[in-house]
């Protein structure tokens, strides 16, 4: 396994030599400024590798190797009229990407709403702060700030009586900027949708069954997995996060039952998943090492990262890679990862590497005043992240080979 870290771009206060300096090895990164309309310019696309590779015309010792955080068009989701000409811009801009050595295709397949949280600075022990998701802070968004049709219907009566007297303690400055954070979004959807097009949004998806769903995306996923096999490209998709239903929107990435359609419908070895042991170990009861074992060879990167759960009711908040309130214990999850990329040499794989990025650390030292760039990636927090995890990871690797021998 071997470390990246996502790069928001030039207007990213983390330079690309000090990338490096905290061990990467290859940065994943997009442009997020360019419209998912319409194919990338290849002049875009090779000026952003000459950013991360030859910054100021001298050699970073950086790969731009693996797209992050690329649009999946509405149309798609949706399956509207304009869904087929987004495919096929979708699928030219994979192969501009590929002639310029970016085969990692990596995106989130979430309707509307990205990765989700209520909350960008909970306290944690020490001082140190995380991102965290509260159920009952969503559901005053869904029943009080957004008003969402049909919401009550998707709540039980003791989470609506709990949100009832949530929103009747908490000031306007927190109303508003809950109901910001969430209709705007956090990094990761195609943009910001303002307040009517977000419920207009909302509604269309609303209207749409998870089967019909999850089928248009398989359509989708094959078309794009089809294109990467014939340019050497690997696709992989985020698990829903967090994973359980939000506004009545359908989640088709949550749990092994979804993984194991999704991959049945699209049998392609090129199309995997992003194992996000954040993402799915914020449900209840999931086994990450037996899902890892799972999907091995179907895992094209990993966000080793730790939830901790806040309540019984599903509540959490990102957790740190070492310490002991966390619903889940990396070690294990990364012995996994290690042991399917021993699996994958024995074999004889090309591609048989699993890089992996620190994600959603925590804000710590003197990040903890200094205002976010991006929520979830603090310069620090994520350094120290990235040494945590190859810590691991070395000992586990020199571990199995001292059994080896």
């Amino acid at each position: 396994m071997r470390a990246t870290w996502r790069w928001f771009g030039p207007e990213d206060p983390i330079s690309i030599p000090e990338i490096r300096q905290a061990g990467a090895t290859s940065v994943e990164t997009a442009l997020s400024d360019v419209s998912a309309n319409k194919p990338w310019p290849a002049e875009d696309i090779a000026a952003m590798r000459q950013a991360v590779e030859h910054p100021g015309g001298k050699e970073s010792g950086l790969a731009w190797d693996t797209l992050g955080g690329i649009a999946i068009h509405d149309d798609i989701k949706l399956g509207r009229a304009g869904a087929g000409e987004r495919m096929d811009a979708f699928c030219e801009t994979v192969r501009r990407l590929s002639g310029h050595g970016v085969r990692r295709i990596l995106m989130t397949v979430m309707p509307l709403l990205d990765w989700v949280r209520t909350d960008l600075c909970i306290e944690m022990p020490g001082g140190a702060t995380s991102l965290g998701f509260d159920t009952t802070d969503f559901a005053v968004f869904d029943l009080f700030l957004l008003k969402r049709q049909g919401a009550r219907e998707d709540h039980t009566v003791e989470a609506i009586a709990a949100a009832e007297a949530r929103y009747a303690a908490m000031p306007a400055s927190r109303r508003e900027a809950l109901l910001a954070m969430l209709t705007r979004g956090l990094p990761g959807g195609p943009r910001f949708y303002e307040g009517a097009e977000f419920r207009a949004l909302l509604a269309e998806y609303n209207a749409q069954s998870r089967d019909q769903y999850r089928q248009n995306l398989a359509d989708f996923l094959g078309a794009v997995a089809k294109t990467c096999a014939e340019e050497g490209a690997i696709l992989g998709i985020h698990p829903d996060d967090p994973p359980m239903p939000l506004c009545g929107l359908p989640r088709i990435a949550s749990t092994q039952e979804d993984f194991d359609w999704l991959f049945d419908a699209v049998p392609s070895r090129n199309f995997g998943m992003i194992f996000c042991a954040g993402s799915l170990g914020s449900r209840a009861g999931t086994d990450l090492p037996a899902m890892a074992r799972r999907f091995g060879p179907r895992i094209h990167y990993a966000h080793p990262r730790r939830v901790a759960f806040t309540g019984e009711d599903g509540s959490f908040r990102e957790a740190a890679h070492l310490g002991g309130d966390a619903a889940f214990d990396l070690y294990d999850v990364l012995k996994e990862l290690c042991a399917e990329e021993d699996r994958r040499r024995a074999a004889g794989w090309s591609d048989w590497e699993i890089p992996y990025r620190a994600d959603h650390a925590r804000r710590m030292l003197n990040d903890v005043h200094a205002p976010d760039h991006v929520p979830g990636y603090p310069r620090i927090g994520l350094t120290v992240a990235t040494a945590e995890l190859r810590g691991m990871i070395h000992a586990i690797q020199r571990n199995s080979r001292d059994q080896a021998s």
